[in-house]
């Protein structure tokens, strides 16, 4: 599943707190397979050439601008 795939899927939840809850699970999940991935074969898979990143901020405010459209919200600036 790629972030299109996991924010659509978070924005079913019923409420903002269950769909962030949702993409932070996803993402941790995603980001324990990139660092298992590294520590088992030494391939280096994240950002900068890291062995393993974590992209929560922008998971967060991907769901977020979504969940603003939903709602008709002006996006906060």
């Amino acid at each position: 599943m790629n972030i299109k795939e996991a924010v659509a899927k978070a924005f079913e939840e019923p409420t903002l707190l269950d769909a962030l809850t949702w993409i932070a699970v996803w993402e941790s999940e995603r980001v324990v397979q990139q660092a298992r991935k590294f520590y088992l074969t030494g391939e280096r898979t994240g950002s900068g050439g890291a062995g393993w990143d974590t992209c929560f901020r922008s998971s967060f405010q991907l769901v977020m601008a979504a969940w603003e459209k939903k709602l008709d919200v002006p996006a906060a600036r």
